[in-house]
């Protein structure tokens, strides 16, 4: 049986991808202060959604290994899995870590589930 797409609202999207990606520059200062996106809230935030695949941002490679990105997204997800205006997004009721590396970008998220977006 097929469900149908539920709808997740971009703005809340944003916010939490913004509160999430703020936990875990906290939780891992290192890796944040060289490889984070900017937190300038003048500029939205380079958000990623390819369903199935990922759902999440990119940050500069190499200036971090591959365990620190695992930690950094483990602390990203985690917070973004807690809020519920965004629940939907999450493939099969859990969020689960993604990282995919291709050439010089590494893009951190999770595997989203379908959705529709609204403003």
């Amino acid at each position: 049986m097929t469900q149908s797409a539920k709808t997740v609202s971009i703005r809340h999207l944003h916010a939490a991808v913004k509160t999430a990606l703020e936990a875990a520059m906290k939780a891992h200062p290192d890796f944040a202060t060289a490889a984070s996106p900017s937190l300038d809230t003048s500029v939205p935030l380079p958000i990623i959604i390819r369903i199935p695949w990922i759902c999440g941002l990119p940050v500069p490679w190499p200036l971090a290994d591959l365990q620190k990105v695992a930690a950094f997204t483990d602390t990203l997800v985690a917070s973004l899995a807690s809020d519920q205006q965004i629940a939907a997004l999450a493939a099969e009721g859990k969020f689960e870590r993604t990282v995919y590396v291709s050439g010089s970008t590494v893009d951190i998220g999770f595997k989203p589930a379908d959705a529709r977006f609204t403003q």
